[in-house]
């Protein structure tokens, strides 16, 4: 599981650019957003170096979140 502070996300929209973003790159990860903390969990198979791309392809910063 991976957790990304992600900033730019400001509204549910933006959120949802996040999630496919995500889901174009891994179909079954399982993704959740918090946009009050600007912060996403996905739990993936995929490294998350290709998860922090993904999510910049989409347009938005990000960084691994602590835990």
């Amino acid at each position: 599981m991976y957790r990304f502070d992600v900033p730019g996300m400001k509204c549910s929209g933006c959120a949802k650019k996040v999630e496919r973003a995500v889901r174009a790159k891994d179909a079954s990860a399982e993704f959740s957003a918090d946009i009050e903390t600007k912060r996403v969990t996905v739990s993936s198979t995929l490294p998350q170096a290709e998860l922090t791309a993904a999510i910049q392809e989409a347009g938005y910063a990000n960084q691994a979140a602590a835990a």
